[in-house]
């Protein structure tokens, strides 16, 4: 993909994220951190909480997902595009994204400390799914 392009679609998923907020009775919610990325605007480095509500079907599908946050551009706009991917599809599904997953979505290889940055989003939906199954 496009330098250009890829550091387009990254900042505006990041000013402009798709699914931003919180929802008031999520069957899964859970707050992930990255302290190791600090900036100006996220001192204390990323943060990014998923709450998400399932269907009833088997296995269960996404049917809504929204997340709040603050940090880097590539912890936000990675939330936002992986939110964007997660409506309608299974959580068994979900659960098998990898690195490889994250690479193709938001258009770029990503080295160790860039992709704890964007794991994020998709860290706090495996621990979500781990603690609403317990």
């Amino acid at each position: 993909m496009n330098n250009s392009f890829v550091r387009e679609l990254l900042a505006d998923h990041s000013r402009n994220p798709r699914h931003y907020g919180e929802l008031s009775s999520p069957d899964l919610e859970w707050q992930t951190d990255n302290p190791q990325c600090v900036g100006p605007t996220h001192p204390e480095g990323d943060q990014v909480t998923l709450t998400a509500t399932l269907s009833e079907d088997t296995p269960p599908v996404v049917e809504t997902v929204r997340f709040t946050g603050r940090g880097c551009t590539l912890s936000q706009a990675t939330a936002s595009l992986l939110t964007e991917r997660m409506i309608g599809e299974s959580v068994a599904d979900i659960l098998e994204w990898d690195s490889e997953t994250l690479e193709e979505l938001v258009g770029m290889d990503l080295t160790p400390s860039r992709l704890k940055c964007a794991e994020l989003a998709l860290m706090a939906f495996r621990k979500a799914v781990e603690t609403h199954e317990e």
